[in-house]
């Protein structure tokens, strides 16, 4: 007896990595216009906008891999 259908488990686990991705690019994306500001000479504010920069990126895979799942 399944729980649910192939159709239902499809959309969900999708819709939940679509929402996690989402999620991850606004929140480096946030964090990335929060340090604008901060000093570029400094080695660890560099380090910190270059992981905002591939965070969003993670976030943009993921969310055109949902998109290309759907078309």
């Amino acid at each position: 007896m399944e729980i649910l259908s192939p159709r239902a488990f499809d959309v969900f686990l999708t819709s939940s990595v679509g929402v996690v991705a989402a999620a991850w690019l606004v929140y480096d994306a946030i964090n990335l216009v929060r340090a604008r500001h901060a000093d570029s000479n400094d080695p660890k504010v560099r380090d910190r906008r270059f992981g905002y920069v591939i965070g969003m990126i993670i976030g943009v895979v993921g969310l055109v891999g949902v998109v290309h799942h759907y078309l």
